[in-house]
């Protein structure tokens, strides 16, 4: 026996092992070994038995775990709660979990609670954790049954963990998970057709501020820092949800000073104050507490701060519960030196700015370029536009959607390309004719003004985009009749503006735009 037993101990060094049901037996055998390293590596032998054998692996370990005695009945206990996870409600190790979590063993019934918290909610789990709590008053057995209450509890745990001391954190997380679930079930949306009058914050592009602000033909819109733009604006919510140049629409909160409570107290305390209730309220349609995650401009997830300000504005307010999975509102969080800086951003709502761009392909223009692309350049009711690098289509669409125009017009090389525009054109209600053509020998009929997002070399045309484009300036120049149009955006300027010289066009407009890692020239020109 002992020479099986060594032989098993040397497969489990090898990390391929994957056990027959026929090793199981074994394998549980050395759960209850003094070497926890040895034990740890039998349990996630376990783990990897083919799963077509799992409901005999889960009448094994059920077994075992009911005959053991410490150390192995902890341990077999906490390889039940990882092999429940992902069986059946019935399978013999959650009768056993309802079983062990009122255990005579401490660490069996503590790997009991935390097993039933992994599995899917129901009032039998609920119930027997319940039962468990009053049967133990110990912190160190309440902690694992309290965490588990909070991840499968419903109405029963949060009444009965109402009336448990908030100072254990445990307790307290516990109640901020169930009011969280509870807050799901209940359907919660922007109010998008509310009335708003307040300060409206617009993040755009870098580069394409004064065109935001051209679309927004508001005298009050100010540029207030690279890629930010804001308006005090009255009426609908949606309305400033429609802008078609932003890339988001926020609403900022005054600053929040960091105290003795640092930055999650100084957080917390700007979103349960007045104003900020005020906003949520009424912005948001829906019943019980309004949802919100927090996220950094800084980045990463920050998992403690977020705990945090969850708690504290869960001891604040009913009004607000954090969600970062659910959320109807996004707070952003900026930081200076002794102040915190929030902006409120609308999550819950369906953006139907750019519903028709149901196909893409390669370099594919961001509809918020394509929108200011069409914007920036000169528009005629009678104008023939053609997009010589058609893309997925967005420019045709967004030429259609500014205002009339006589006709529209798009090619690209790429058959998949055209098939994509096609595609986005009829979702969109727009008629266009696009078709596949080389951008260098297609001259349509009567074409007045060119608008297009060519390629910049960075995932079609590496290394031979330039002397493409400077040869589309001098056939744009052959195409467009005198004072006809071509707007475009181009990652080496100088050269383009030199070639467009030659093929006599003037400048009218440039603009360097952020193009998400590089800067592009957005530039209008027109034939003399």
């Amino acid at each position: 026996m002992s020479s099986d037993r060594d032989a098993l101990v040397t497969r489990l060094q090898d990390r391929g092992y994957t056990p027959k049901v026929k090793d199981v037996t074994a394998l549980l055998g050395l759960l209850g070994d003094e070497d926890e390293d040895l034990a740890r590596d039998a349990s996630r032998a376990v783990m990897r038995v083919d799963a077509a054998h799992a409901g005999r692996v889960a009448e094994l370990v059920a077994t075992a775990a009911r005959e053991a005695v410490r150390p192995a009945r902890g341990r077999l206990t906490r390889l039940a709660g990882d092999l429940a996870k992902s069986g059946e409600p019935t399978s013999p190790l959650v009768t056993w979990l309802l079983e062990a979590v009122r255990d005579a063993d401490p660490k069996t019934r503590r790997a009991a609670a935390r097993g039933l918290g992994k599995l899917t909610p129901s009032p039998e789990i609920e119930r027997a954790l319940l039962d468990a709590f009053d049967a133990f008053a110990a912190d160190e057995d309440r902690r694992p049954i309290v965490e588990a209450l909070g991840k499968v509890g419903g109405e029963a745990a949060r009444a009965k963990l109402a009336g448990v001391s908030s100072e254990d954190r445990a307790v307290v997380r516990a109640k901020l998970v169930i009011d969280r679930e509870a807050a799901r079930g209940r359907p919660q949306e922007i109010a998008t057709e509310a009335e708003h009058a307040g300060l409206v914050r617009f993040h755009v592009r870098r580069g394409l501020e004064p065109v935001l602000v051209e679309e927004l033909s508001d005298p009050r819109a100010r540029v207030v820092a690279p890629g930010i733009v804001e308006s005090n604006r009255k009426g609908r919510f949606a309305d400033a949800l429609a802008v078609r140049t932003a890339l988001e629409v926020a609403l900022p909160l005054p600053p929040e000073r960091v105290g003795e409570d640092g930055v999650a107290g100084a957080i917390a305390r700007a979103l349960v104050r007045p104003e900020a209730l005020s906003l949520f309220r009424s912005l948001t349609r829906g019943e019980g507490p309004i949802r919100f995650r927090v996220a950094f401009r800084r980045g990463g997830h920050q998992r403690a701060t977020a705990w945090k300000i969850a708690e504290l504005v869960r001891g604040a307010t009913d009004a607000l519960v954090n969600d970062p999975t659910s959320s109807t509102w996004e707070v952003l969080v900026g930081e200076s030196r002794d102040a915190v800086h929030l902006e409120l951003l609308p999550r819950g709502y369906e953006d139907t700015r750019f519903a028709y761009r149901g196909h893409t392909v390669p370099a594919s223009s961001h509809p918020t370029i394509a929108a200011a692309l069409v914007r920036v350049g000169p528009r005629r009711d009678d104008d023939v536009m053609w997009d010589p690098f058609t893309g997925a289509g967005a420019e045709l669409v967004e030429r259609a959607r500014i205002g009339k125009v006589a006709r529209l017009v798009g090619t690209d090389l790429d058959e998949k390309a055209v098939l994509a525009a096609r595609a986005n054109l009829e979702a969109a209600g727009v008629t266009a004719s696009v078709t596949t053509g080389d951008a260098l020998h297609t001259s349509p009929a009567g074409v007045t003004a060119i608008v297009s997002n060519p390629p910049m070399g960075r995932r079609v045309q590496r290394g031979g985009h330039l002397p493409l484009l400077e040869r589309f300036v001098r056939h744009a120049g052959e195409v467009l009749p005198p004072g006809g149009t071509l707007t475009w955006i181009v990652p080496e300027p100088d050269a383009i503006v030199n070639a467009a010289r030659a093929a006599r066009f003037t400048t009218e407009r440039m603009l360097t735009v952020d193009m998400g890692g590089f800067a592009g020239e957005l530039m209008v020109l027109r034939k003399a």
